[in-house]
């Protein structure tokens, strides 16, 4: 069949989510044409993947990083083949290197690469109509939104001097921030989690020496990761009430009995997101206004070099962790002043340059130059009461009225609220491999289509065209 007779698969969002969805789609034959639009200067990487520090590291070891549930060695033979041969599972390997292998997915998927934005889209006779930036329309039979995390969501209003005195920066991954900071330049991160480590590492990686200040609501700073044994017994018993006071009471219960609190984490991990499902909205809220950043904190742990990187700094006095919500910005005599709230009462902080480092918001609702804002408005999708999109099982997105048409589905971050975990790897994957065999069956197998074999990323990029 030629491609303009094969049923289009659109997938919004070129990273991550979007790499693994294409390369499962090749991998089972599907008969259609697939396109990924993303208007980034690099396919594959996303932001996660795309940084340019070798001391950002993966949060999971390299056994649990494979792109197929099916194989949990594909990641660590592919180290293995191309990047270290004596690299063992239970290594941190730099994002860097991630982003070589997720590189080396997308030259085996070879998707057609729109590098564009949708502007929207919508229903015409059939099928989905995507209207794109740079002034072209698809019309597509199935499309699939993989768009990742976006940016953090405002901690207080930014006054119009701030935002041009260029002292201030929504986002940690604007690697133009680096450039402007002095080396001995007073820095204010506004979250103390995952984000603030890495501008932390990208800070000093820079030669950056002067002292950092992070602040959350409760000033708690990520646990390590260290050896743990898997838990044989059941965390959280099924016969435990769906209710969140009563599932933390269940853990707690298996603390007493000895299992460590890493080794009931993981073993809460495969079970998590039908948890989270079996409690009602009131449940949901209880659990994401007292217990959501405790789990963030056990959860989302760091590799033991990151982990100490973080105690010397700390030791030392370079890194200062306070506890403080943020309530007032202001610019003054070169200075960003930032005024915070905690127990004790009101402060303030001054210093050149300050971060928001508070992690991804999936408020799609407030976010009005972004293509879930656009959906949302439209009555396309349909928000849930926690954020995220509200979809089925299989991912299909619901619109505003309740109804499912079946051929506009949410990928990876974009299923937050339906799910509970819903943004690693370890998940990502499995909606990936599971969304393809659904597409494949709708759209039928291509007999003669040629297997994918592994191949090196920077040569399988400069055979389709996309190398530097």
């Amino acid at each position: 069949m030629s491609p303009s007779d094969r049923p289009l698969i659109a997938i919004i969002g070129g990273g991550a989510s979007g790499t693994l969805l294409a390369w499962n789609l090749r991998r089972l034959h599907v008969r259609a044409q697939i396109i990924i639009i993303d208007p980034a200067d690099r396919p594959a990487v996303g932001l996660a993947y795309s940084t340019l520090s070798s001391c950002h590291f993966l949060n999971v070891p390299a056994g649990g990083m494979s792109a197929d549930p099916g194989d949990p060695g594909h990641f660590l033979r592919w180290l293995r083949k191309h990047h270290d041969p004596d690299v063992t599972s239970g290594q941190f390997m730099e994002r860097v290197v991630f982003g070589r292998y997720l590189s080396g997915l997308w030259a085996q998927a070879r998707p057609e690469w729109r590098q564009t934005r949708v502007l929207s889209c919508e229903r015409v006779a059939g099928r989905l109509e995507l209207t794109l930036e740079d002034g072209d329309v698809l019309r597509a039979d199935q499309v699939v939104l993989a768009t990742g995390n976006y940016g953090p969501a405002p901690v207080a209003r930014v006054t119009s001097e701030l935002a041009r005195s260029g002292r201030y920066h929504s986002s940690g991954w604007d690697n133009g921030f680096y450039e402007r900071v002095g080396p001995e330049d007073a820095v204010v991160l506004i979250g103390t989690g995952l984000t603030s480590l890495d501008v932390l590492m990208r800070l000093r990686e820079n030669g950056h020496r002067g002292r950092v200040v992070a602040l959350s609501r409760h000033g708690w700073c990520p646990e390590r990761h260290a050896p743990s044994f898997a838990a044989t017994t059941d965390i959280i018993p099924e016969e435990t009430p769906a209710a969140a006071l009563a599932y933390f009471r269940a853990f707690r219960s298996s603390l007493a009995c000895g299992i460590s609190w890493r080794s009931a984490v993981d073993a809460l991990r495969p079970r998590i997101n039908l948890l989270w499902q079996a409690l009602d909205l009131a449940e949901k809220k209880r659990f994401r206004r007292h217990l959501q950043r405790r789990w963030d904190i056990v959860r989302h742990r760091i590799a033991p070099d990151v982990a100490d990187f973080m105690g010397v700094e700390l030791e030392n006095g370079t890194l200062v962790c306070r506890r403080g919500q943020v309530t007032r910005l202001d610019f003054e005599s070169a200075q960003v002043f930032l005024q915070a709230r905690c127990p004790a009462g009101v402060f303030t902080l001054s210093a050149d340059h300050v971060v928001n480092c508070t992690g991804p918001s999936r408020s799609y609702d407030q976010m009005p130059d972004t293509f879930p804002y656009e959906l949302l408005r439209t009555g396309m999708v349909r928000g849930t009461a926690l954020g995220g999109l509200h979809c089925r099982d299989d991912g299909a997105l619901t619109d505003a009225g309740g109804q499912c048409f079946g051929d506009l589905f949410a990928l990876g971050p974009m299923r937050w609220g339906t799910l509970f975990e819903t943004t690693a790897i370890p998940e990502i994957r499995r909606q990936a491999a599971d969304l393809a065999a659904l597409l494949t069956e709708r759209c039928g197998y291509d007999v003669q289509e040629a297997p994918c074999n592994v191949v090196l990323p920077e040569e399988g990029l400069r055979r389709t065209g996309y190398g530097s």
